[in-house]
């Protein structure tokens, strides 16, 4: 795919290319309208209106679809995980993975667009206990379904390397923060590599507030989708808690959202989880937060860039805490007592 977003014609051949015999009807695919286009970093996404010959013979119907395409990778892994766990029944209310209808040659992913609107809106205010709740229940449920996918490779190791990262560009120019990720360092490396005999379960892998979708009208409890498997695997139980946990203060912060808020929310999701069951034990969740904090520090200072400098000793002195802490880090932070 060229860099110019597709027109509406190359949409259809791509449809008519990735989506394979069987998932739409005799006629295929017909006219197709473009939405929207949306860009960030190496992905491309392209909305659109699609009409689609019904398989089980109910004629033509308009079907709004997402065309993903990532110059980095392609849409095959997530297209995979998608049918592995909605074969294992994320399929349906309350908790769903979203359906893929196949892969293009070139990589682009072909999905139904989610319904709801994304958790991010509902980080703060009067829906946001009720989302968090929903949001535990499918990182419950989707660690218990029996599949088997892809074993992702140590994760310990690449935390270390983005930490060696982020002390030599706070060296160089932020070093407010160099104490910060030092002290961090020496925390986190004697913790990241789990114990042996934790069992690895399946997970999404960038479970943040942008990935996952909530519609109040389709369900009670709210029907949960979750979107881009392309990170999915099998993971030990704390990584998703963890990076959900930390994503709900990044992610409500960049969108301007009050802190205390945000580290109430977060604080929630963590006691949901474990108040209904959920396999990891404080201590990892801990370990987990902080490496996510190492991840998105790394990925918006010296990855992408583009972030603040001052993050880096905000968001490190946070993950120290909560190593040091546990919940109790956040439960300080919104009572305004850090």
């Amino acid at each position: 795919m060229s860099e110019a977003p597709p027109t509406a014609a190359e949409c259809a051949r791509i449809l008519r290319e990735a989506i394979p015999d069987g998932v739409v009807g005799d006629r295929g695919v017909g006219e197709v309208v473009v939405t929207r286009h949306r860009r960030r970093h190496s992905t491309l996404l392209t909305e659109v209106q699609a009409e689609m010959d019904d398989p089980s013979g109910g004629g033509w119907r308009k079907v709004p679809l997402v065309l993903k395409h990532d110059s980095h990778r392609s849409g095959r892994a997530a297209d995979q995980a998608a049918h592995q766990l909605r074969a294992v029944g994320l399929d349906r209310p309350p908790y769903q993975v979203l359906r893929t209808l196949g892969v293009h040659p070139a990589g682009t992913l072909v999905a139904e667009r989610a319904p709801g609107r994304p958790w991010a809106l509902s980080l703060t205010g009067p829906e946001a206990d009720c989302a968090v709740e929903a949001v535990a229940g499918f990182l419950i449920v989707l660690q218990g379904v029996p599949v088997e996918l892809p074993r992702r490779p140590a994760l310990h190791e690449q935390t270390l390397c983005r930490l060696a990262d982020l002390a030599e560009f706070a060296a160089i120019r932020a070093r407010d923060g160099l104490g910060a990720v030092q002290h961090l360092t020496e925390l986190l490396n004697p913790l990241l590599e789990p114990a042996r005999t934790v069992r690895l379960v399946a997970g999404h892998g960038d479970l943040h507030p942008k990935n996952v979708y909530l519609d109040r009208h389709a369900a009670t409890p709210p029907l949960v989708t979750v979107i881009d498997l392309d990170h999915a695997g099998m993971y030990e139980p704390a990584l998703d808690v963890g990076y959900a946990i930390c994503q709900i203060l990044v992610t409500g912060t960049h969108l301007g959202l009050p802190q205390d808020e945000l580290a109430r929310i977060a604080g929630a999701l963590w006691g949901s989880y474990r108040s209904h069951g959920g396999p990891a034990d404080d201590e990892r969740i801990a370990v987990q937060v902080a490496c996510a904090f190492v991840q998105v520090l790394y990925f918006e200072l010296v990855g992408y860039g583009g972030g603040g400098r001052h993050t880096l000793a905000r968001w490190a002195w946070l993950a120290t805490e909560v190593l040091d802490e546990g919940p109790g880090a956040l439960h300080c932070l919104a009572r305004g007592t850090r």
